[in-house]
């Protein structure tokens, strides 16, 4: 027998045909992917669209109840006009509780949805005409039985010259024209990495390694002041730590009025939110000296503690 030109006895040649029909048979891993319009910030509502791959005659979809602070929290509360399609026609969707969505399809499943955020600080998510502060896991939905599959969440239409920031571990950040682009392991990657938009002003921390970026939105900070507070406790809590746990760090900072209070630590970043950079030193520290413990598994595991309780 023949296969492709070569020449080859009958038992060889029919292992071969069915290893070729079973590889081929496999279909590739598709990514599960958000879109995220930002077309009018003044309104406070991102656009959402969830496209779940590979779904076979049903899919249950959630809302976490656990981002930031240790607590049970209601972020789909902040959700509203839910629709899916399954390829171009209406899919079935039936709210199952508060967070879960039941789904009736196959194939790829597209679900559109709107949240409406406008809170200020390092424990909610905000969009406005001056900046978007996201929480990831606060406006996106996951698939439970899915949730340690690769992610991608593309930002689409950001106002003329916002840029975007964030720290997400194992992410890739790209920018195009008018969008910006996340890449993660899974879900729980991509929600621990929280993400500023808008004309923010960053640098990078002298004389400390691994890589320790800084933004900054707002007003009531000095450049020199925030840089050498945060590379001193950088560098000393770095040596108590024994080395750095991530390849780069991120401080995402908001001063001024409105800009919320205190900080909450993630696993390659912080976020603060503070009058002025006069505050900065006592939150910074104690945030950053908690990176190696407190890990979004263990803040996981805590809120289920508290739920069970």
């Amino acid at each position: 027998m023949t296969i492709f030109g070569c020449r080859c006895n009958t038992r060889v040649c029919q292992l071969t045909l069915v290893l070729i029909c079973l590889f081929a048979a496999r279909p590739c891993n598709a990514t599960i992917s958000y879109q995220l319009s930002l077309k009018q910030p003044s309104q406070h509502l991102f656009q959402v669209t969830m496209n779940v791959p590979d779904v076979h005659g049903e899919l249950t979809i959630q809302m976490p109840a656990w981002n930031a602070l240790y607590e049970i929290r209601d972020f789909s509360s902040h959700l509203q006009q839910m629709e899916a399609f399954a390829g171009a026609s209406s899919a079935f969707i039936e709210k199952v509780d508060k967070q879960t969505w039941w789904i009736k399809g196959s194939g790829t499943i597209r679900i559109t949805y709107a949240a409406y955020w406008d809170e200020a600080g390092p424990f909610a998510t905000q969009l406005n005409s001056a900046h978007a502060f996201i929480n990831p896991a606060m406006i996106l939905l996951y698939v439970p039985e899915r949730r340690s599959e690769a992610v991608k969440l593309d930002f689409l239409n950001p106002p003329e010259n916002w840029k975007a920031a964030s720290a997400t571990k194992g992410g890739i950040e790209t920018a195009g024209s008018r969008e910006f682009s996340y890449e993660a392991a899974s879900y729980e990657a991509l929600g621990d990495g929280p993400i500023e938009l808008g004309k923010f002003e960053e640098f990078l921390v002298s004389g400390v390694s691994p890589e320790i970026r800084v933004v900054i939105h707002g007003e009531n900070w000095r450049k020199k002041q925030v840089e050498e507070d945060l590379k001193r406790i950088c560098q000393y809590e770095l040596k108590l730590m024994g080395g750095a746990p991530f390849e780069r760090y991120t401080f995402i900072l908001h001063f001024g009025r409105g800009a919320g209070g205190g900080g909450m630590e993630h696993a390659n970043s912080t976020a603060i939110g503070a009058f002025s950079d006069e505050y900065l030193a006592n939150v910074a520290a104690h945030d950053f000296l908690l990176v190696p413990q407190l890990t979004l598994s263990v803040r996981r595991d805590i809120c289920q503690i508290l739920v069970r309780q």
